[in-house]
């Protein structure tokens, strides 16, 4: 019971790190992006030359940012769009290619998303969130050896991002490193040491290890942090298992 209680948390958790980078505007971080890495909204560039109006009336302009407000307020369709119509203006607009790949994304359309992040790099190889945006769509597909690079390259970028490195540490667990795992778990929690969730993913990779004493004080760590949380029985009574060595499920 716990186990399962223990995974469905989890999955929460991961889901909300997963997605953190496009739930708001797309390609502005959770965290402080690095120097060289802007995060003003997209959709920089300018509208096309439009016929002088009529006196009563207003010439249509598409408005700087109108992608990001669509997206921000959930209308996928819309922001598809809009990026479209911002690549056909200037193919080479980087910021677009990639915030089209996450709409992509959103519209449960990943494979098609790749080429867009892919191009989006292309133009502009050290930027770190394009690089993430393109491991968390492989990821998306279950390509996990692929997802494991992307992170690793997107976390060069940006070292000092724990979701960078709490997600590369779930890509590894289902790449099936689970020792690798390990060390991208503690770096999330030297960056971020009070999200309680990062130790329970790191708790239950130690058990995976089979790894009993880590594993345990991992937990404990977890519980110290959210000592009310809704499963924080069932968390005691797994340590006290484990301390014990009896294993538990």
């Amino acid at each position: 019971m716990l186990a399962s209680a223990a995974i469905a948390a989890l999955v929460v958790v991961a889901a909300f790190v997963w997605s953190a980078r496009e739930t708001a505007t797309p390609t502005t971080p959770v965290t402080v992006a690095p120097a060289g890495d802007p995060v003003a909204p997209p959709l920089a560039t300018q509208p096309p030359a439009v016929a002088p109006a009529a006196p009563a009336e207003r010439p249509f302009l598409d408005p700087p940012g109108a992608a990001a407000m669509a997206y921000a307020a959930g209308d996928m369709d819309e922001a598809l769009q809009q990026y479209e119509a911002a690549i056909a203006r200037n193919p080479n607009d980087a910021e677009s290619l990639s915030n089209l790949g996450q709409v992509l994304v959103r519209l449960n359309r990943p494979a098609e998303a790749l080429p867009f992040f892919q191009r989006a790099i292309a133009l502009i190889p050290d930027r770190w969130a394009y690089r993430f945006n393109l491991a968390r769509a492989l990821g998306v597909l279950g390509q996990w050896q692929e997802s494991v690079a992307a992170y690793r390259q997107a976390q060069t970028l940006f070292p000092e991002d724990y979701a960078t490195a709490f997600n590369l540490a779930l890509a590894l667990r289902k790449a099936g490193d689970d020792a690798g795992a390990v060390v991208e778990f503690q770096k999330a929690i030297a960056l971020e040491p009070n999200d309680a969730s990062f130790r329970m993913a790191l708790a239950m990779t130690y058990e995976r290890l089979q790894q009993p004493a880590e594993a345990a004080a991992a937990y404990e760590e977890a519980l110290r942090l959210a000592p009310e949380a809704p499963d924080a029985e069932l968390v005691r009574g797994r340590i006290a298992r484990l301390r014990g060595g009896a294993g538990g499920n």
